[in-house]
């Protein structure tokens, strides 16, 4: 073992009351950004349990006190409503001051309960899987839809921001820093035609025809745990990026991940379309776990919430790829333009399914 890191685990293990003692630990791989441990503590001769010790990651969240404020806010409001058989949300620990975070060799770290018997999925074809996800991140709304906005910080300004994203993707194109607007005119000639369609959200709601709700803004399928026997919803997990947003980008988002017959960066654009059947099994999950808590012209505009979202991570794509790749990491060369080519394509056909994708939502809701 590691003895620096254990080190550092007793000392987050003694800013709380946890029973027991550091018995030993493994290092969780699959995320990508905080530093996730499994601990083993020993109660007893008979007895251990098992919890999650993170630490985060403060270059990427450069005001964790806010992000955990967000977080302790929006358990506070769920707790109450949360019963053995609904998909929870996670919570983290208070410490021994009655903070959900502690203060390590200047590092933030946090602790939650380990969720036994569960599974988080990256790559899946299952429909219970799809549904599961689906009613996990309505159930997610629905438990929040009534907590006031002013009680969350905005951790990142303008993080979905469509027009935003599209206003700084054009002021890219106009300085062409690499001189590769020449190889993309197809591409902007797209961004042109979307501009109107693609900023439509974010007006509606600076008009006050949308209402802020909590969001998640990170709904990959990932982030939701599941009984590894019944594919039931367990926990929605990852909640660094909640605070005020439109519904429409969350639902929109997943739809982007869970419904893509190919992955994001996929360069040959034949394999990519919009799987209608992973689209209704997420939309029927979604939608029955909301309850009637949406507006109606939020109903009306959550399938345009999955081209909208597609088209602003295109934009960023294609503005990172003219800007000489600094924001997203490459795997390959021109990757980011290949992630803007997919995207664009996914785009394209949702735009070409967009009556059917509606239809569906007002079936479901």
């Amino acid at each position: 073992m590691d003895i620096r890191t254990i080190q550092t685990l007793k000392e987050v293990s003694d800013q709380y009351i946890l029973p027991g003692s550091l018995k030993a630990f493994t290092q969780c791989v699959n995320g990508h950004i905080n530093d996730t441990y499994r601990v083993l503590l020993r109660i007893d001769n008979a007895t251990e349990k098992e919890y999650i010790f993170q630490r985060i990651n403060d270059y990427v969240f450069k005001e964790p006190i806010k992000v955990m404020r967000n977080i302790k806010e929006i358990s506070k409001h769920t707790r109450p409503k949360i019963t053995e058989d609904t998909c929870d949300i996670i919570t983290f620990l208070d410490n021994k001051a009655g903070k959900n975070y502690t203060i390590v060799n200047g590092d933030y770290w946090r602790v939650c309960y380990f969720v036994k018997n569960s599974v988080a999925f990256d790559y899946v074809e299952d429909s219970k899987v799809l549904y599961s996800a689906g009613y996990a991140f309505g159930r997610f709304q629905e438990l929040l839809s009534d907590l006031p906005m002013d009680k969350l910080y905005v951790t990142i300004p303008d993080f979905h921001n469509t027009k935003k994203r599209l206003n700084s993707f054009f002021e890219m194109v106009s300085l062409d820093p690499l001189g590769r607007v020449k190889d993309v005119k197809e591409e902007i000639a797209f961004f042109e035609e979307q501009r109107e369609l693609a900023s439509s959200l974010v007006e509606l709601q600076e008009t006050g025809k949308l209402p802020l709700r909590v969001t998640h803004n990170d709904t990959k399928y990932n982030n939701i745990l599941m009984d590894k026997d019944s594919l039931e919803p367990l926990c929605v997990i990852d909640l660094d990026t909640v605070m005020p947003g439109l519904a429409a980008y969350d639902f929109g988002d997943a739809i982007r991940f869970a419904a893509n017959t190919a992955v994001e960066d996929e360069p040959d654009l034949s394999k990519v379309s919009l799987n209608m059947e992973n689209y209704e099994e997420f939309t029927r999950g979604y939608m029955t776990a909301c309850q009637g808590s949406l507006t109606q012209k939020e109903v009306d505009t959550m399938a345009l919430g999955a081209i909208v979202i597609t088209i602003e991570l295109a934009s960023r794509f294609l503005l990172d790829h003219l800007n000489g790749d600094k924001y997203f990491r490459l795997h390959r060369p021109n990757h980011n333009l290949d992630r803007a080519r997919c995207q664009i394509k996914l785009a394209q056909d949702m735009l070409e399914k967009l009556d059917v994708m509606n239809e569906i939502v007002k079936k479901y809701a």
